[in-house]
């Protein structure tokens, strides 16, 4: 069997999806010697991927997301290879390609909230790339033969939402690298964390937040909340985007605490290891996710994780997270308080966090999917 996997999301500039792509190719390598894989890469990420296995071959088609390009290129490179089954890891299928295909979609923010999911402010702009994107979703969920979600909660949206049957979409949930498993079970190197700390000058005591700051993810509430702490806590934002990280400068400096605001940019994974096991805690306000890898990394790193009561949470992360009221900063300041200052609870949430978090990985991933390959093969032969 042929495959496409679209990966140009692959590398750090893809965010989350780049990670998910990276992960499903290193393990689907492990897995699989007998189907042919022809992974599509651009010039930006061509040298990132490297196969170790021959049965894996690189395909440059120089077309960012969401362009012009990828609506012409990707079609007519696909169509070259004549591959039995297309992996898309996102909802951006290209309106011109009628093969089949299978479609990862994590989550539907943009559906559920809209201008606070966008960084168009031009109002005529955002109605035109609102209406491409709600048509590009609808055709992919409408026309893929499986729909790959991160969670339940996803499955449980895209399935009301757009009136699908569920047996068309399985959840598959992401995992954690052993990364940060390892580097918790190592005896920790008090001057290497200072020398994490001192290159993203970070100072203690801080929580930890990693993702972007559009609205829906409610990062103004973590602010909110370190205001009224019983000490001064240092609020830590990691990620490689920068967009609306101006607003929230704004709102930390009008409430007085833009000192104990700190933008690191992009931590890789081995120094991010390090800044989960000095948090005070990992806290994730978010109004909606497709699934949280954050908290569990951050539990694989013996972290505590302070999160959102929403569904999704409470699904990945189970009893292992103390969860606050998304609308209320004072909830979260309580449970802040909580978690710094009760060794009991710190102790039981780091135990519960290892467990929870051992039962993700990106193997399981990469299997379930290989499974899903399979199993449209079989019925494409019936």
């Amino acid at each position: 069997m042929k495959i496409v996997i679209d990966a140009r999301f692959y590398g750090p500039e893809g965010t989350g999806i780049g990670k998910y792509v990276e992960k499903l190719l290193e393990n689907l390598q492990e897995l699989d010697r007998r189907n042919e894989y022809f992974v599509i890469l651009r010039k930006a990420n061509f040298d990132l991927f490297n196969p170790r296995a021959a049965n894996f071959k690189k395909v440059l088609v120089d077309a960012h997301w969401y362009s012009l390009k990828e609506q012409l290129l990707i079609p007519m490179a696909i169509k070259k290879i004549k591959p039995d089954l297309v992996h898309f890891p996102h909802y951006n299928v290209p309106l011109f390609w009628f093969g089949k295909f299978v479609v990862t979609i994590y989550d539907i923010t943009k559906t559920e909230f809209g201008r606070e999911a966008s960084n168009i402010k031009d109002p005529v702009s955002y109605f035109i790339k609102q209406t491409v994107y709600n048509f590009t979703l609808r055709k992919a969920v409408q026309e893929s033969l499986k729909i790959i979600a991160g969670s339940d909660s996803t499955k449980n949206k895209i399935t009301n939402h757009f009136k699908i049957g569920k047996e068309k979409i399985v959840a598959v949930y992401a995992g954690v690298d052993k990364l940060f498993f390892s580097k918790a079970k190592e005896k920790f190197d008090l001057k290497v964390g200072e020398k994490v700390l001192d290159r993203y000058k970070i100072k203690k005591p801080f929580v930890l937040y990693i993702g972007n700051a559009f609205p829906y993810k409610n990062l103004p509430v973590v602010l909110e909340a370190l205001k009224s702490t019983r000490k001064k806590i240092n609020f830590v934002y990691v990620s490689s985007r920068d967009t609306f990280v101006a607003e929230l400068a704004n709102r930390a400096k009008d409430l007085g605490m833009r000192d104990q605001l700190i933008i690191s940019g992009f931590v890789p994974d081995e120094d991010l290891a390090v800044l989960y096991r000095l948090a005070e805690c990992l806290v994730f306000p978010s109004l909606s996710e497709g699934f949280g890898l954050p908290g569990v990394e951050a539990m694989a790193s013996e972290c505590p994780v302070v999160c959102s009561s929403i569904p999704v949470f409470k699904e990945v992360y189970g009893d292992a997270a103390v969860y606050f009221d998304p609308n209320s900063a004072s909830d979260l300041t309580n449970k802040i308080n909580l978690v710094i200052n009760g060794p009991d609870l710190r102790r039981d949430l780091i135990n519960k966090g290892l467990e929870q978090a051992s039962k993700y990985s990106w193997k399981s991933l990469a299997l379930e999917t290989l499974n899903i390959y399979k199993g449209l093969t079989a019925q494409k032969s019936c």
